[in-house]
């Protein structure tokens, strides 16, 4: 699998966000975190992204705070898709209850597992999406996910 590190610009459509958020706030209603892809394709240093995938998952509150658990066979299932369809999955978005910041479980647990990968933390269970102003955005490199600044 090829890395995502020289990718210097991301290309996401409205209606990927839009979907995105919808989902989010679906899950949030249920006060419990979800977890949506974004796949496409790699344009010389841009990846344009073309689908968001909601793949099934089970939501977890636990004691000591929620999660998101996306089982084997549903990652076989959209690894499938993703060759039928000539794309790769190079971003992860998902909720928080509160603060968007990457926790030692979605260190652990990642889905996009590719170097130049994006993971984006929605607080609040979605409720100002993926364009608001609290939003956290990693990048995983070399030594783990670093935090993006604003700029960046």
């Amino acid at each position: 699998m090829s890395t995502l590190v020289a990718i210097q610009r991301f290309i996401v459509p409205p209606e990927v966000v839009d979907d995105t958020d919808g989902q989010l706030r679906l899950a949030g209603r249920e006060r419990v975190e979800s977890f949506v892809l974004w796949s496409g394709s790699q344009e010389g240093d841009t990846f344009v992204v073309r689908t968001a995938h909601v793949p099934r998952q089970t939501a977890y509150k636990l004691p000591d705070g929620l999660c998101v658990r996306v089982d084997g066979d549903e990652l076989h299932r959209l690894n499938v898709w993703l060759f039928e369809h000539r794309q790769q999955v190079a971003v992860q978005v998902h909720s928080h209850p509160t603060d968007a910041y990457h926790s030692e479980t979605d260190d652990t647990y990642a889905i996009v597992a590719v170097r130049g990968g994006l993971s984006i933390v929605v607080p609040d269970f979605g409720r100002s999406g993926v364009r608001g102003g609290a939003v956290a955005w990693y990048r995983l490199g070399d030594a783990g996910w670093d935090e993006l600044t604003p700029e960046e």
